[in-house]
């Protein structure tokens, strides 16, 4: 709406005017009224045509003398344009009806002929309906709003977008029931402080469309002050900025991911454990990660300004590398490059440097190269040591190589020239198919081949022989190659025993192998050998023999020497083990001759009692027994005959022991204890003649050592069981052992008693060894001697021993 500046009527004019209407439209009509006293003006609706074109004011109530001289004098003053009547100071026809409230005066006029009104409406509909359709064709919601924020008019636009008809709303003011129920608080808040401070509306709100759908509208008007009513009116629209929204909220989303990959990507170039880097081809390094500071400890931004990162890099290094990096950034290609970066603590370390040129756009000439540094001073360190390795291994190498050459020029000459005899077997043609054996789960080697006739046939012939000149010799045969023509099977007496076992040396992964064998001769002499197998590289076996004949000639005559000295030792040893049987037998025959003469008192006493002489005669047997058992077992000494060795219950005899002495030894006044476990049996392997002998010989001796000692006497036998033998001990409460008699108590024919001739001792280290275990003494320490052994326990058809 065009409207003229307001101006400042004259201070003594008073206007007041009330519109008429003629036929349904108001044509303006002009009237002044002058007066020196303000009245009070009313106002319907006054219109107003000007050059074709409509303007209606509505009616109001208003208390301004200002407003109305101005509306008037626009009335009175403005020319209508060309289109008028010819006459230009009359240009418009009205009706004014004055109504003075003072003295109620109402005053009109009345003007152009009924011809010039009828022109005037015309043009005035033409142009009210011109405006009409401007407002209903912009893709718009046009309103307009009185001051208090209701809206007056609502366009066409209006009904197309929501749906809803436009003077439904207007009556009802029921605009905002098609804003999103989350804008409405905004949009109230806005609309009311706009309205408050007469400022622009301008806001973003979701309308519901026709379709029920929300889109994003904005809502924009402006207060204009209305010279025409002296009010300010908004004038505003309503414009469909979804896309623009959802582009906004787009581009916000899209930013906070830029951002967010941002941060990410910082995070990712600091935490990676290399050196990161961007330089343009000038070597211009506009990017470091934290990784620099953290390596070298100089400030990244600081290194970027003075681009003096080179200062970084070993004094060694740098020529090569500026060299290498000229090349490669002229011709556009990768840098990669190997040199040693000073790093924080002043060391220098091998770092890796790997560049990429990468054009800044597809087409582009103009390249940035991104790379990283890799500590690679480890990897360097120690391919610098292998490098020394290998040197020193090729080194090496050439000096074994040396060696080995003169070795075998040495050992062909020691194979081929000396007079000691080898063989040289070759079993790698065997090698795949015991490879085959082992992958196959075969783990008896011998037992497969047994059982395999032919591929044990097959395998022996797989094998290949040579030998030297002096085994040749050593066989009767001219040459090697006579020999080597004879299967090698042939050629000792378990020639095929001596190849099984030299597989076995290769299947069971053994180096050597050795032992005794006897060659067969040309003429079929045998020679007997001792053997030596080796076991080389590439399937050799090295076989070396060594002739016994002369030593075996030797052996037999030692051997038939020593059966001769054995008979004349056994002769010379008659006196000897005549003084043994003498000083053995003799405490049986005592005994005996003790027991026959208590029984021929007892006899003579008259009416004995036959269990007690009974007793008496089974004592009797006993010692016969153990008399006729020591000569048997002299006897078989003699004739170096074999003793029966069987299982005995220890415990069990020394209770017959004790049973046996137990009238000696309380005529001696020496007591008898015998310790052994009470619930089981403890057996060994022995001769029960000699065992029993021994544990006689030692209680016996005892009882003679504590014969003239006053004060309490007495023996005690401990038997009990240690790891896998049985050990005794007879100890005694005697004197003990003199010092000096301790190393010769077991010697032949020594002895510390006056009727004794030394042999019961010696007699019984000789039967405790000779049943597997060895006879001790020692003194001890409360006084008394102890003699003790050790003997291997039995073991039953059970498997265990019974203890």
């Amino acid at each position: 709406m065009k409207t003229r500046p307001y101006e400042e009527p004259a201070r003594n004019e008073r206007t007041t005017e009330e519109v008429t209407p003629f036929g349904g439209r108001g044509l303006a009509r002009r009237i002044g009224v002058r007066d020196s006293k303000p009245r009070e003006i009313r106002f319907r609706d006054l219109h107003l045509v000007s050059g074709g074109a409509r303007y209606r004011l509505r009616r109001r109530r208003q208390d301004s003398r200002e407003v109305g001289r101005a509306v008037m004098r626009r009335a009175c003053d403005q020319r209508l344009g060309d289109r008028s009547l010819p006459e230009p100071n009359l240009h418009e026809c009205f009706a004014v009806s004055v109504r003075l409230r003072s003295d109620r005066r109402h005053c009109c006029s009345a003007g152009q002929p009924e011809a010039v009104r009828g022109n005037e409406a015309r043009d005035l509909e033409r142009s009210r309906s011109e405006v009409e359709l401007f407002a209903n064709s912009v893709p718009f919601v046009l309103w307009r709003s009185n001051p208090q924020g209701e809206i007056e008019y609502l366009n066409e636009s209006w009904t197309t977008v929501t749906g809803l008809d436009r003077w439904s709303v207007l009556e009802g003011q029921r605009y905002n029931d098609v804003v999103h129920p989350d804008d409405i608080p905004a949009l109230n808040e806005t609309v009311s402080a706009a309205v408050a401070s007469r400022t622009v509306t301008d806001l973003k709100v979701r309308v519901r469309q026709a379709d029920g759908s929300y889109r994003w509208m904005q809502i924009y008007d402006n207060p204009a002050f209305s010279p025409l009513t002296g009010l300010v009116e908004r004038f505003g629209g309503l414009s469909d900025v979804h896309n623009e929204v959802i582009a906004q909220e787009e581009l916000i989303r899209v930013r906070a991911e830029l951002e967010d990959s941002r941060r990410e990507l910082i995070n990712f170039t600091n935490s990676v454990p290399q050196i990161l880097f961007r330089a343009n081809r000038k070597a211009q390094v506009d990017f470091y990660n934290q990784r620099f500071t953290e390596v070298t400890g100089r400030d990244l931004h600081a290194v970027m300004a003075k681009q003096d990162w080179i200062e970084d890099f070993h004094p060694d290094d740098r020529p090569d590398y500026m060299a290498n990096l000229e090349r490669s950034f002229a011709a556009g290609e990768e840098l990669n490059a190997t040199f040693r970066l000073r790093h924080a603590d002043g060391s220098y370390r091998w770092m890796s440097l790997l560049g990429r040129p990468v054009p800044i756009a597809e087409g582009s000439d103009d390249i940035r190269y991104y790379g990283g540094v890799t500590d690679i001073h480890e990897q360097v360190t120690a391919h610098q040591k292998v490098r020394e390795l290998n040197e020193t291994l090729e080194r090496r190498v050439t000096e074994r190589t040396a060696e080995l050459m003169r070795t075998e020029t040495r050992y062909a000459g020691l194979f081929h020239v000396s007079n000691m005899t080898f063989a040289e077997t070759d079993f790698s043609a065997a090698y795949e198919f015991l490879d085959e054996l082992k992958s196959n789960g075969v783990v008896d080697l011998r037992e497969f081949l047994a059982s395999h006739p032919k591929e044990r046939e097959r395998t022996l012939s797989l094998v290949t022989t040579r030998v030297n000149e002096a085994l040749a010799r050593l066989m009767g045969y001219a040459s090697a190659t006579e020999l080597i023509a004879h299967w090698p099977t042939r050629n000792t007496e378990d020639g095929e025993e001596m190849l099984l076992r030299q597989l076995e040396m290769y299947y069971y992964k053994t180096d050597h192998m050795d032992g005794r064998t006897a060659l067969l001769g040309k003429s079929g002499q045998r020679i007997p050998v001792y053997f030596n197998v080796s076991r080389l590289a590439e399937g050799v076996y090295l076989s070396s023999f060594v002739d016994l004949s002369e030593q075996e000639r030797i052996e037999g005559l030692r051997r038939a020497t020593q059966a001769e000295l054995a008979r004349a030792n056994r002769v010379a040893t008659v006196g000897a083990l005549s003084a043994s049987i003498a000083h053995e037998l003799n405490q049986p025959i005592t005994a005996l001759l003790v027991e026959a003469q208590a029984g021929l008192r007892y006899i003579g006493r008259g009416d004995p009692d036959l269990d007690v002489l009974g007793r008496l005669l089974q004592r009797i047997d006993k010692t016969a027994q153990r008399a006729a058992g020591i000569v048997q077992r002299t006897r078989a000494n003699i004739v170096a005959g074999r003793r029966a060795v069987k299982a005995i219950d220890i415990c069990r005899l020394a209770e017959e022991t004790h049973d046996l002495l137990e009238h000696d030894l309380k005529r001696s006044g020496v007591g008898l204890s015998i310790r052994c476990p009470q619930d089981s049996s403890l057996m060994v392997d022995g001769d029960p003649v000699e065992l029993q002998q021994v544990f006689v010989n030692l209680v016996s001796n005892a009882a003679d050592a504590m014969r003239d000692q006053p004060g309490p006497r007495h023996i005690s036998i401990a038997i009990g069981c240690r790891d896998e033998a049985v050990r005794v001990s007879v100890s005694d409460t005697g004197p003990g052992i003199p010092e000096e008699h301790v190393e010769r108590l077991f010697e032949p024919f020594f002895t510390t008693k006056p009727t004794g001739i030394g042999m019961g001792l010696q007699i019984c280290r000789t039967a405790i060894e000779g049943m597997g275990g060895q006879l001790v003494v020692a003194n001890l320490p409360e006084g008394g001697a102890s003699f003790a052994f050790d003997l291997p326990v039995a073991f039953v058809e059970e498997g265990h021993a019974r203890r």
